[in-house]
């Protein structure tokens, strides 16, 4: 049987704060919130596969694998998982039973947060992805060109 690739689904999130009557954007970071459906029990039940799987996933960003990484196992099964670095902060919770996953991943700069993403989805292999992507930092009227008129 053939085998289907993955569903993305992308937003890209405009955010313009006001700061002082002015819109300026200074981008510094960027945060992916993602949400992983249809992926295997196994891949998102126990708390050491998901702590495997994050450190596995900064690795291409992070080769000294410099990272500190915390999670709650709950039982009988589910995790909530969070990894540090410095070069990249992710979040994750877990619904083993539905498949489902919730995942935060905030980096300085947007290339390294698709490849993080990239080594979750190998991870988890979810057969559904959404992705909203939002720019942290104060708006920059550069920045309306990439990311369109609101």
């Amino acid at each position: 049987m053939a085998q289907l690739e993955t569903l993305y689904q992308i937003e890209k999130l405009n955010t313009y704060p006001t700061q002082q009557g002015a819109l300026k954007r200074c981008i510094w970071g960027y945060h992916l919130i993602v949400e992983f459906w249809q992926c295997p029990f196994e891949a998102l039940a126990r708390a050491k596969n998901v702590e495997s799987a994050l450190k596995q996933a900064v690795k291409s960003i992070n080769p000294n694998n410099n990272v500190k990484v915390i999670s709650y196992q709950f039982k009988p099964y589910g995790v909530s998982a969070q990894l540090n670095s410095g070069c990249a902060n992710i979040y994750i919770h877990t619904w083993p039973e539905n498949g489902y996953s919730a995942i935060d991943i905030m980096t300085p700069d947007k290339e390294e947060a698709y490849k993080i993403l990239e080594g979750l989805k190998t991870a988890f292999s979810p057969k559904n992805i959404y992705v909203a992507e939002v720019p942290r930092g104060i708006v920059d009227e550069s920045i309306t060109e990439e990311w369109g008129d609101t």
